[in-house]
């Protein structure tokens, strides 16, 4: 966008605050986004309400990537008129592999191995469904602090789970496609960090995968429960468990499932589209 040379932007809280200095010297709109940590953890409250209702009226717009999003952000002080809310995309024409499941019955976790991600949970559930489903595998792709933690714990419970570490973009679009559920049952953090919206959700979708998870935070704006998702309440494993265990026995609701997300990826977070209300959006403050 052309307003890109005129105004400042910022796409993450903290750093919106020294973004402010900046824009009142140069005299230019500035404007942040709010996207999930940045907004909800406690600790990043730095400054006190005060501050933060400081920070929001030198601010010229602040957007916020879910509704969820923008009610954490009016709690902590920004003004309704300065808020908007605008979801972010991701680019289609890299989520074209057929959905091919594997031969046998498979799950995939991608995330931070962290409390937020709530891969424990998960690996309870497994242990639930190990007798019913003893072919199911999990993958866990991702690291982090907790990583050797849950690695122990997958062992003690004797689940046939496969630590796949980092893993890039491609080959996590190629794990989407044969997997036969996403599962990734976030929580809301002790300290506050909770999703912002979940752009692996909407990866998952768009390669019409299932999803399975808690309701917690923006990725209920991400999926759709009962369409495109199943959802139960944080750390419900019981829940958690039952709605793997539907959708691995019932290959029709898992395709159509997968359709439903695709069609809502496609309708409401298509990179190109949301990119061009984002320029809208820069533009008007112009």
């Amino acid at each position: 966008s052309a307003a890109s040379d005129v105004y400042k932007r910022q796409h993450f809280f903290n750093d919106g605050v020294d973004a402010v200095k900046i824009g009142g010297r140069l005299d230019i709109p500035v404007i942040t986004t709010v996207h999930g940590h940045d907004i909800t953890k406690h600790e990043n409250a730095q400054t006190g309400q005060s501050g933060n209702r400081q920070f929001f009226q030198r601010v010229d717009r602040v957007i916020a990537v879910s509704e969820f999003i923008a009610e954490q952000a009016l709690a902590k002080g920004c003004p309704e008129h300065k808020l908007l809310q605008h979801y972010i995309g991701i680019d289609l024409d890299k989520f074209t592999q057929p959905k091919q499941e594997s031969a046998q019955p498979s799950l995939l976790f991608v995330g931070r191995l962290v409390e937020k991600k709530g891969c424990t949970y998960l690996l309870q559930a497994m242990e639930r469904l190990k007798k019913r489903f003893p072919e199911l595998h999990l993958t866990v792709v991702g690291s982090g602090d907790l990583g050797p933690a849950l690695q122990r714990e997958a062992s003690q419970r004797g689940l046939n789970v496969s630590f796949a570490g980092t893993a890039s973009p491609a080959e996590i679009r190629d794990q989407l496609a044969r997997c036969w559920l996403f599962v990734a049952p976030s929580i809301t953090a002790q300290s506050g960090d909770a999703e912002g919206l979940g752009m692996v959700f909407l990866e998952a979708q768009a390669l019409q995968t299932p999803v399975v998870s808690f309701r917690s935070g923006g990725l209920v704006e991400a999926v759709e429960d009962g369409v495109t998702a199943l959802l139960s309440e944080e750390k419900d494993v019981a829940g958690l468990a039952d709605n793997i265990a539907s959708l691995l026995e019932n290959s029709e609701l898992r395709h159509n499932m997968g359709l439903a997300g695709r069609k809502r990826v496609a309708a409401h977070f298509d990179l190109r589209t949301q990119c061009a209300k984002l320029e809208s959006i820069y533009d008007k403050l112009l």
